[in-house]
C-alpha cells in the first residue's frame, strides 16, 4: 500500500503541474492531464482511508481498557 501511496502523490503533482503548463499550450491535453490528477488524488486518498483502517482494526486487538 505504501508504494500505490508514493506512486499517487509523485502522480498527482506531476500531473497537476504539468496541466497547469499545457494550459497555455493546449487546453485538451491540459483537460487530459487534469483528469488524471483528479484519478491520482482518489486513488491516494482510498489508500490513505484503507491504511487508518487497517490501523484502527490492529489498535481494537491490541485494547486492554476493559480489564
Amino acid at each position: 500500500m505504501e508504494k500505490v501511496k508514493y506512486i499517487s502523490m509523485l502522480s498527482a503533482v506531476f500531473t497537476q503541474i504539468a496541466g497547469i503548463i499545457f494550459l497555455f499550450i493546449n487546453i485538451t491535453i491540459a483537460v487530459g492531464l487534469f483528469l488524471a490528477y483528479f484519478i491520482s488524488l482518489i486513488v491516494l486518498v482510498v489508500a490513505f482511508i484503507k491504511i487508518r483502517l487497517d490501523e484502527k482494526k490492529e489498535d481494537d486487538k491490541n485494547d486492554y481498557r476493559d480489564y
